[in-house]
């Protein structure tokens, strides 16, 4: 008992001892917030003191306890910002708050593209898909509409379908179908490189997308050919210095279930080797019958930062989904397409889609001078594709009604299909000055190819059974299993490849600290092979040549004032090619396009919000259209150039903070696109199909900021509107217009983050498109709620 009594005392005096010195030492304490220009938090900043290191929260704010009286410099830094230098003197017992304002890094731009962008709100500073170069959004001569990670999280969108009227943009068809300015837009880029056409693949997850950036107006003076409406850039997550763990999980209608993680940070001490990653998996049945929405992602992300001024990315990512092209719903005969339930489709258990994509994306930054820098990007992309479906073929007509009345004949088929491209872009950055001109230079090649193998069909020659959703007594019972289907294998003569390749050069010329000019060039050649390979391989090549110019003039109170004029160009589309003749013979030409657009850009509220006005005229020429859309054969085909079509229109946008509290999220658009000028006089002024006269969104956040109990809680609305919208191949009909209500909460609990997202808040029935007057009426989800919980570790 005595040697256990002595050995207590003696423990607690050594205890006692070692702490007498931190209650002689002061407790003074160090707290401040970092911030944007904007007044934008910067999260998880690093604030070295002493050798020591702390990082912001994701509020930006910082605290350092516990320091005895001296003086202290604290360094701040944060990939994409400018490192930057405090120093206090503590006193004993005493606090100093900082306000720390970062200035962004000049020039930096490549580097936050390779090792991460930072959350900014729904404000962008910068795009790097419009002049793959440092140049603030507010100095490029165009507009340039950002959904940024902050305003995904909030919609808890997954696909870009779920969020894009929020760029002002229409969507159908699972977000296969872009209409950017009234044009089509087939093209998507991944970090500013082409990929595979969403033709034959699904718009990516969003969950593994720092931002979605939408070039408005022709792009390929920058990108090669592509629609002269736009084109979409998917930025995705990139690797981050601060460590940073999230988990989280959602719940909602159509028995969804999703969970998602993203984990990033350091894996050397010195910080030389960083890693992201990225997981996510769903299930959800949709509103629509026997169609499923399954998918799961793996983005692994890697940073390598051997010496200052060299950077290297690695990007991973593998999907496969388990869904189906929306076919969309009908009228049935004698009826009206109102008549025709929402949640229809001819689909039976074990349809489906199986769609897999993997990517690899690798990425070098390379500093050779102080103003001069190298970059190159390689994209490689595999798809396969795998359709199995019970559908009809309504182009039939009255065909494809069974016994003369509302049955409808149902097919079945499977399509075996591959795809692949390789995309490779390097380009050489460079500022210097000549007298009193100062230029940011680039000058690049790209390189593109992809290749579709039409691979193995499989179907029946006659209907296997009908579709009755007034009479099931009349429907057949389907069974896929039974049924015997003819094959038809494409071999090589089927297989198409595109190559593209241009060169192109950009110059920002500043003439004064106001006034900046634009000035870009591109040479495109683009070579279309059909029957790859093979003694019947006929090839067509297309050249262009690309210019844009555009002007920014600063005015005082952060007003930028801009006109541009930009021009684009697509070749003739593949099944063009392959399928039917001309109308009066000879062979299709390139479609070409410009526009010119001028707009103002205003920053207001202590430039936390952004707010650009534009108008805009785009005319392209040569455009190709299918002048008998219900011919049954293909080969039957004719096909015509109308000659020129034009889009006049004026768009309106804000995106960013009215306070620290207040974000909002808002666009108008006026678009007047139809032809002008048509081999036949009566399709003169004639609307273009999925281009609706009138569309527009708005979207508010308000979240408590303050040491109250109600910290933490926010609330979100919004409405997205549309004018009636012209169909697709039939513009003199349309479906009617609409206005859409979405809200939603959440609570942000110390690591934790409770959201609810209501959408569709009346349940309206709307359509966001359709093709023909009987066929394809594409469909807005009902009414729909979801639950999620995150966790910060």
């Amino acid at each position: 008992m005595k040697w256990y009594a002595l050995t207590r005392l003696f423990s607690l005096l050594i205890i006692c001892s070692s702490t007498l010195p931190s209650f002689a030492q002061s407790s003074a304490r160090i707290e401040g917030k970092i911030q944007t220009e904007a007044g934008q938090p910067v999260p998880n900043a690093t604030v070295n003191v002493n050798n020591q290191q702390y990082v912001s929260s994701e509020t930006g704010d910082f605290s350092i306890q516990n320091l005895p009286a001296g003086k202290y410099k604290l360094v701040i830094s944060s990939v994409g910002f400018e490192t930057t230098e405090r120093t206090v003197n503590l006193k004993a017992n005493g606090s100093e708050y900082l306000t720390i304002t970062m200035l962004p890094a000049n020039g930096q731009l490549q580097t936050v593209e390779v090792t991460g962008r930072r959350n900014e709100g729904y404000k962008a500073n910068y795009s790097f898909a419009a002049t793959k170069v440092a140049i603030p959004v507010t100095e490029i001569p165009g507009t340039v509409s950002t959904i940024t990670q902050q305003l995904i999280r909030d919609r808890q969108a997954v696909r870009f379908d779920d969020i894009a009227r929020n760029a002002n943009v229409r969507v159908s068809n699972n977000g296969r179908t872009i209409i950017i300015r009234g044009f089509q837009s087939n093209t998507r880029l991944i970090n500013g490189l082409r990929t595979l056409s969403d033709n034959y693949r699904f718009s990516a997850i969003s969950p593994v997308v720092e931002s979605y950036e939408v070039v408005k107006g022709p792009s390929s003076s920058m990108f090669g050919n592509m629609s002269p409406g736009g084109v979409l850039n998917l930025v995705t997550k990139k690797p981050l210095a601060e460590k940073r763990q999230t988990l989280s999980f959602s719940a909602g209608s159509f028995n969804t279930l999703r969970g998602d993680m993203d984990f990033t940070g350091k894996m050397t001490e010195d910080g030389k080797v960083l890693y992201r990653l990225n997981v996510f998996g769903q299930m959800s049945d949709t509103w629509q019958n026997n169609m499923k929405d399954n998918a799961f992602t793996v983005a692994p992300s890697f940073s390598f930062l051997p010496k200052e001024g060299t950077r290297i990315n690695v990007d991973i990512n593998h999907t496969r989904l388990l869904t189906m092209e929306n076919d969309g719903i009908f009228p049935f005969k004698g009826k009206t397409i109102d008549e025709t339930p929402i949640d229809f489709t001819v689909l039976q258990v074990g349809d489906g889609n199986k769609t897999t994509t993997t990517s690899l994306n690798l990425s070098l930054s390379q500093k050779i001078t102080k103003n001069i820098d190298f970059n190159v990007s390689y994209l490689k992309d595999f798809l396969s594709w795998d359709d199995k479906r019970h559908a009809t073929e309504l182009y039939l007509g009255n065909a494809a009604w069974s016994n003369g009345d509302s049955s409808l004949s149902v097919y079945y088929g499977e399509w075996n299909a591959k795809m692949d491209a390789d995309n490779v872009t390097g380009y050489v950055t460079a500022n210097f000055n000549t007298g009193s001109l100062q230029h940011k230079s680039l000058i690049g090649y790209d390189y593109n190819v992809s290749l579709f193998n039409w691979g193995t069909y499989r179907y029946n020659t006659s209907p296997i059974g009908s579709v009755n959703v007034y009479d099931p007594s009349k429907s057949s019972n389907l069974d896929g299993t039974t049924y015997t289907l003819a094959a038809t294998t494409y071999d090589r003569v089927n297989k198409t490849r595109d190559f593209a390749n241009g060169i192109y050069f950009q110059d920002q010329v500043s003439v004064t600290d106001r006034l900046k000019v634009l000035l870009g060039l591109r040479h495109e050649r683009y070579t279309f092979r059909l029957a790859y390979e093979t003694p019947q391989e006929n090839e067509v090549a297309q050249n262009a040549w690309l210019p844009k110019v555009g002007v920014t003039y600063i005015l005082p109170s952060d007003t930028y004032v801009y006109g541009s004029y930009v021009t684009g160009f697509q070749p003739v589309s593949s099944g063009s090619l392959i399928y039917g003749t001309v109308e009066g013979g000879g062979n299709l030409k390139p479609e070409y396009s410009n526009q010119f657009e001028f707009g103002a850009k205003q920053e207001l509220f202590g430039k936390k919000l952004l707010l650009t006005a534009a108008v805009y005229q785009i005319t392209k020429t040569n455009v190709t259209q299918l002048t008998n859309p219900g011919v049954v054969d293909p080969n039957d085909r004719i096909w015509r150039q109308l000659g020129e079509v034009s889009s006049k229109g004026f768009e309106v946008e804000f995106n960013g903070a009215i306070s620290q509290s207040f974000s909002v999220n808002g666009a108008y658009n006026y678009n007047d696109a139809k032809i002008t000028e048509d081999l036949d006089p009566a399709k003169v002024g004639e609307k273009l199909g999925m281009a609706p006269l009138h569309q527009g969104n708005i979207w508010a956040k308000y979240e408590v900021k303050n040491n109250t109990v109600l910290n933490g809680f926010g609330i979100g609305f919004g409405a997205g509107f549309s004018s009636k919208t012209p169909m697709l191949q039939f513009p003199n009909i349309s479906t009617p217009g609409y206005t859409v209500l979405d809200a939603s909460l959440q609570y942000r609990i110390d690591r934790v983050l409770l959201s609810m997202n209501l959408n569709n808040i009346a349940d309206k029935r709307y359509y966001t498109g359709a093709n023909r007057e009987r066929e394809r009426y594409y469909t807005g989800a009902p009414r729909n709620i979801l639950f999620r919980i995150g966790y910060n570790l």
